[in-house]
């Protein structure tokens, strides 16, 4: 006579394993189903204001720490402007190219740590590189929007502040890293600036003074998105999409040639995407070398013929040198060829409509 489990038993209790090992997993990395769905109606969130003594922290979520004094230099420039610094676990990881060894875990882990402290204030990434977009479905987002932390960084980064204002609805600031922009003092002078000192109304310039260039001269107003032009393509048709209705659309670009913007331009546009935007920012495209600018802004302005939105070029912001921040998620407003900052994107207590 046998008397073995049923096999329905059997099959019930594999299903509970499963679903159990969904859940553990979504509470300990952050998993946003939840979030994405009910997306449409989150208001953003803005961080407080940096004050001196605050505890910060130091990421690589993009590449690692290969450099020990360059990384000792960034820590003391923090510690020189008065913040309490903390390393991130394993910012030495030494897997290449992000790839295998449990890279996007062992990134993931150090990030969400500082993330789940709410003693950390400000994240700020050590550099850009490759692989930031792997993190993504690992990320705790709910701890970011409870915590608000400040978080700073550009170019592969691109990935974390788009999803990170997707499903956390966190503004987030596309400005100078520690190790990439180092020794860059007007850059981080006017970053700091930013995070400590709260303000609405304040208008985004060039540091080197030039002027903001116009075509398709006009008013608008909106939430400001984008940064690295291949890190928005790579997010197209994934959860991580940028929402592009109604915003203020920013994008940069280093060593890529001129007929691969055209390309990401142009996946835009058979998306319908570039009909939506309320206005286009073109930061700094930076050519290959022997390369002409002007080949560079000819793929470009194509690509945006028939955008009948305002656009603005020689934005300085984005792999150029001196970079100005722009904070990603805030409300912004166009009128010729000035920008300004509607809304405080630090210290402000109430949420702000999406």
């Amino acid at each position: 006579m046998k008397t073995g489990i049923p096999r329905k038993v059997v099959i019930f209790l594999m299903i509970c394993a499963v679903l159990s090992a969904h859940i553990f997993a979504a509470a300990s990395y952050g998993d946003t189903a939840d979030s994405a769905s009910g997306r449409a109606n989150m208001n953003i969130v803005v961080p407080a204001a940096l004050q001196t003594g605050d505890k910060v922290g130091i990421v690589a979520p993009a590449r690692r720490a290969d450099d020990p004094e360059r990384l000792r230099m960034t820590v003391e420039f923090l510690t020189g402007k008065g913040f309490e610094v903390v390393v991130a676990d394993n910012i030495d990881y030494g897997t290449e190219l992000n790839l295998g060894g449990g890279s996007e875990r062992i990134r993931a882990d150090a990030f969400n740590a500082l993330a789940r402290d709410p003693e950390i204030k400000a994240i700020f990434c050590l550099r850009g590189g490759y692989a930031s977009m792997h993190l993504l479905p690992l990320l705790d987002y709910a701890a970011l929007r409870q915590n608000r932390p400040i978080f700073v960084g550009f170019s592969d980064i691109t990935a974390m502040h788009t999803a990170i204002l997707q499903e956390a609805g966190l503004v987030t600031f596309h400005g100078p890293m520690l190790s990439s922009n180092f020794g860059q003092e007007e850059s981080f002078d006017l970053l700091f600036d930013m995070l400590m000192n709260p303000k609405a109304d304040f208008p985004l310039e060039n540091i080197d003074g030039t002027k903001f260039f116009m075509r398709n001269l006009g008013i608008a107003e909106g939430v400001v998105v984008g940064g690295n032009m291949t890190l928005i393509s790579s997010l197209m048709g994934t959860e991580y999409e940028p929402d592009f209705k109604d915003k203020i659309l920013f994008i940069e670009e280093l060593d890529e040639a001129p007929y691969r913007l055209h390309r990401y331009l142009w996946q835009l546009k058979l998306a319908g995407k570039l009909d939506e935007v309320a206005a286009v920012l073109i930061g700094d495209i930076l050519p290959l070398e022997g390369d002409d600018l002007e080949n560079y802004y000819l793929a470009v302005f194509e690509a945006l013929k028939d955008v009948k939105a305002p656009i603005l070029y020689n934005v300085r912001a984005g792999h150029g040198r001196n970079p100005f921040t722009i904070p990603l998620g805030a409300r912004v407003r166009i009128d010729g060829n000035r920008i300004t900052v509607t809304q405080r994107v630090v210290g402000a207590a109430d949420e702000i409509a999406y």
